[in-house]
């Protein structure tokens, strides 16, 4: 029912009352004792490629790419100083705690270009806080060193990958990982 009555008559002359019910609602609220509802999870699900080939890629030669000591390789695709309007100038690395952010993405066995997973087939970009979990996207060479609005590719060996996730999914076995990623927003935490 209403919480608020307008007064006796009806009218809207008298001040506004507060019933029994409502107060207790307001106050139990204001306390933290009101149950929210339930907060959605994100249905990881959602970025798993299955069933479409629309997403595959030839091999890829990475040759003349970037290697670090960790056997990571990578080649920045389209580069960026980071969004200077709002004055995120630095990589991801750069912002303590771990920042969240956003990336458009698809993730690939390298050795066949079968996508396994991408934002695109969820339709949405992918959001997460950056070095949280120890995904493979968290490897030197990857998120951490990307600045918003560039575009990179890297691929991560299969002995990095072993017992970890790939944006919430999880790689092909034995298999390098080859991801095509966009950073598209940095939020400092």
């Amino acid at each position: 029912g209403p919480v608020a009555s307008a007064g006796p008559t009806g009218g809207t002359d008298a001040a506004p009352t507060v019933s029994r019910r409502g107060s207790f609602a307001l106050l139990a609220g204001v306390a933290g004792l009101a149950s929210a509802p339930p907060a959605r999870a994100v249905d990881l699900s959602a970025y798993a490629v299955s069933g479409r080939d629309d997403l595959d890629i030839a091999p890829v030669d990475t040759s003349d790419w970037t290697q670090l000591e960790s056997g990571v390789r990578f080649v920045v695709e389209r580069a960026s100083v980071g969004n200077v309007e709002r004055g995120i100038t630095d990589p991801v690395r750069y912002y303590i705690p771990n920042p969240f952010v956003e990336v458009r993405y698809t993730a690939y066995a390298a050795s066949t270009g079968k996508a396994f997973a991408s934002s695109e087939a969820a339709r949405r970009p992918y959001n997460f806080q950056a070095g949280v979990k120890d995904e493979v996207q968290d490897e030197a060479g990857g998120v951490p060193e990307m600045f918003v609005g560039e575009k990179r590719r890297f691929v991560v060996p299969a002995e990095l990958c072993f017992k970890r996730r790939v944006f919430g999914q999880n790689p092909p076995k034995d298999d390098d990982v080859l991801i095509d990623v966009e950073l598209l927003a940095l939020q400092p935490y």
